[in-house]
């Protein structure tokens, strides 16, 4: 039996979950409470429906992702890593097998001048991330630093075009991509999506954790742009001729 209709009652059961915490919630603990062998199923059943544009498996994978970043998978995810690599399913091991972290550096991309007079400290910059005020929310996009970008991410009055402008930004910082990828109001929109994968700052296994959500065209412009990491071209590539065969 093919993996997509393997788990094809569960998936459409954790989609109809309207509240996205909980749902995240059940697929930890579906990875959890599986054999590895059974888990890694599970999350290539997701991932080959996700690709082919099924609405229910998208909404899992999109948990699914998440849930991997999760404290309490963190074992599990080197398990499901690992399975992955024996098995030979690089289009799996790619996202669920952590990158080695980078050194730690200088930020890519200067503090913004907030017209003080004076660098502003850290927790200034916080304060701000939750001004009304339009034109300060325009300097505070261009921080670079993820814990600020997390508190405006929460900002009733960032747009979406706010959020893009955020993720299309190079260089960038892979700490203020990966805190747009897990928030929840902003990554379940399309366009936030595929600005982050298209950003070569991004960290692989979070771009790839994107690439079945996203639409035909993107999914062609991103397999041809050469700034991209050849891994994420080929699963661009992959999902675009999967779709096709199956269309």
């Amino acid at each position: 039996m093919q993996q997509e209709t393997v788990f094809a009652d569960l998936f459409k059961r954790l989609a109809q979950i309207e509240e996205i915490d909980m749902r995240v919630a059940l697929v930890c603990e579906q990875l959890e409470t599986l054999s590895v062998e059974q888990a890694l199923e599970f999350v290539a059943g997701a991932y080959r429906v996700a690709a082919l544009g099924g609405g229910d498996a998208q909404l899992v994978f999109l948990a699914l992702g998440w849930a991997l970043f999760e404290p309490r998978l963190a074992l599990r995810r080197a398990e499901l890593g690992a399975e992955a690599k024996n098995a030979e399913l690089h289009h799996l091991a790619d996202f669920l097998v952590l990158p080695n972290p980078d050194e730690a550096g200088d930020m890519k991309r200067r503090i913004p001048d907030f017209g003080r007079g004076r660098p502003l400290t850290l927790g200034e910059r916080k304060s701000l991330a939750r001004t009304h005020d339009r034109n300060l929310i325009q300097r505070v996009v261009r921080d670079p630093h993820p814990d600020v970008v997390r508190i405006l991410l929460d900002n009733p009055s960032l747009t979406e075009e706010d959020v893009v402008r955020i993720c299309a930004m190079r260089p960038n910082e892979p700490g203020v991509l990966q805190a747009v990828y897990r928030h929840r109001r902003w990554v379940v929109r399309y366009r936030p999506r595929n600005a982050i994968v298209r950003n070569p700052d991004c960290p692989l296994d979070t771009a790839l954790l994107l690439v079945p959500l996203l639409r035909p065209g993107e999914l062609k412009e991103a397999a041809m742009a050469s700034g991209l990491a050849p891994p994420l071209r080929l699963s661009c590539r992959s999902i675009v001729e999967l779709r096709e065969a199956r269309s």
